[in-house]
């Protein structure tokens, strides 16, 4: 009788001990097994082709790391995908989804403010979070600390960006074209902030478009009325971004300089847009032309799988996905957030656009200004 009571206590005490294991860092989660990451991504609506791009970038991220025998001892990377459509609610329930339901052990993806705006608080305090495309400053306002994010800001790119404009380009007058986004009020703010004073471009006219929109004659037209020496595009859809400047084209923007908002020039944007690309100016944090070792690697096995080469996106995605599993690694757990989020904090790591750190969970980078020139997108010589 006594063996079997001190059989039945010891039982109950590695069963304690076990589940102390698994929720010591409040996770609840098994350190055993595949590591499952959410990315949530417009892969249908406006924004779909940026969020297929981005996805390729995070598939390509998990392939090298599980063929490369995973991490934390022969683990591997499953990818959980969750499609948001750009839309705020359904971005909010798909990360509610892989919390509660699928008990990811990190999200990953955003590519459009609002919707980051609208689930940033989600995931707070519960688990690593690493917004990828999303430029709005504001969604890395009360931060907690498992909150990261790869691109650039609004803020950051116009501290170059439209320093570079002002200072190279001249134009006097420019013309606004914003989607009525979070995004696109972020970068009116910016645009308007970095060109106040004496001997800036002056906006002498802003038109804003929802962005489930496909026809922008009519702010066009109106914005054509101002007769600016530049059109700013604002927007996060490379279909989008290819029809402003195709009916600006129509509408006879011919000799009006072409400016898009940092971050946004994309081949495929070019080729949909066609010769009516020519000659457009914008800024981007990265080429694949980036002489690193790091840089040669990602795109040499980006061509094999995809059959092109990877843009500025699509290396966001890898970021993505990479960091988290590398920041998994050094931290010896994948459900230890406080660690992960140290070691992503406080290394300095390889990445394909060169040495990477971050700052108060942002990632440091400038970008430069670049162009399309024979139907390419290449950096800008004056």
């Amino acid at each position: 009788m006594r063996k079997r009571i001190l059989t039945a206590l010891m039982l109950v005490l590695v069963l304690i001990l076990g589940a102390c294991t698994q929720s010591s860092n409040g996770s609840g989660k098994n350190e055993s097994g595949n590591i499952k990451v959410g990315a949530v991504l417009p892969l249908t609506g406006p924004s779909a082709l940026y969020g297929q791009q981005t996805l390729d970038g995070a598939k390509l991220a998990a392939k090298m790391i599980n063929d490369d025998g995973g991490i934390l001892k022969g683990r591997k990377i499953t990818l959980v995908t969750e499609d948001d459509q750009s839309k705020p609610e359904l971005g909010v329930t798909k990360f509610k989804k892989l919390i509660e339901s699928d008990r990811v052990n990190a999200i990953t993806g955003g590519l459009n403010s609002s919707v980051n705006m609208a689930t940033k608080d989600v995931a707070k305090n519960k688990l690593l979070n690493v917004v990828t495309v999303s430029k709005a400053p504001e969604i890395m306002t009360d931060r907690d600390s498992f909150r990261f994010r790869l691109n650039s800001t609004n803020d950051m790119d116009g501290k170059a960006f439209h320093k570079f404009i002002a200072e190279q380009l001249k134009p006097k007058t420019v013309a606004v074209i914003a989607e009525n986004t979070d995004y696109g009020q972020a970068e009116l703010k910016a645009l308007k902030k970095n060109w106040s004073g004496s001997g800036k471009p002056k906006i002498v006219a802003t038109e804003f478009f929802d962005f489930t929109e496909t026809d922008f004659t009519n702010p066009l037209t109106k914005l054509k009325s101002a007769n600016a020496d530049a059109l700013y595009v604002v927007g996060a859809g490379i279909e989008i971004n290819s029809a402003i400047f195709k009916q600006a084209h129509q509408l006879g923007f011919n000799n009006t300089m072409k400016l898009l908002a940092p971050g946004n020039i994309n081949s495929k944007m070019v080729e949909l847009a066609g010769d009516v690309a020519e000659g457009i100016i914008s800024a981007d944090l990265y080429q694949n032309t980036i002489d690193n070792e790091m840089n040669k690697e990602f795109v040499a096995a980006f061509e094999k799988e995809y059959n092109h080469k990877p843009e500025k996106v699509e290396m966001l995605g890898f970021e993505s996905i990479w960091f988290v599993a590398k920041a998994m690694d050094k931290a010896g757990s994948s459900t230890d957030y406080k660690a992960i989020s140290k070691a992503l904090e406080s290394e300095d790591w390889q990445s394909p656009r060169g040495d990477l750190k971050f700052e108060n969970g942002q990632a440091l980078g400038e970008v430069i200004p670049l162009t399309v020139k024979d139907g390419k997108v290449v950096p800008y010589q004056q």
